[in-house]
């Protein structure tokens, strides 16, 4: 990522974060719910979002984030001034579980020789 898509996803991370937790009236989001990365295309046309949440299921989460997203581009649109507001999509974040996955892996490996 560029210079300039970093500062962007860090404006949109901290905006993001304050949206979830105190704008929207979805009581799934009152979990909690963790943004651990965004990723911007170098036009900055487009956001993946990444979360962890801790106490409720991830899959329903992630659809109710998604079907909110036009309404959460709106919120966006009054706290950050952009050109042009990327398109939001979030994701589940499933790089622990791979980091583990692959931990196993090696030490599996390490005892076979």
């Amino acid at each position: 990522m560029t210079r300039r898509s970093e500062k962007v996803a860090s404006l949109l991370r901290e905006a993001l974060s304050e949206i979830i937790l105190y704008e929207l009236n979805n009581p799934l989001f009152k979990n909690f719910l963790s943004i651990t990365e965004i990723r911007i295309g170098g036009d900055l046309r487009k956001a993946t979002v990444y979360f962890r949440v801790f106490s409720a299921d991830p899959k329903e989460v992630e659809n109710a984030l998604n079907q909110s997203k036009g309404y959460i581009k709106k919120l966006l649109s009054k706290k950050i001034t952009l050109k042009f507001m990327p398109d939001i999509e979030f994701k589940i974040d499933t790089s622990e579980e791979e980091e583990r996955r692959l931990l196993e892996l090696l030490e599996k490996i390490k005892k076979e020789k």
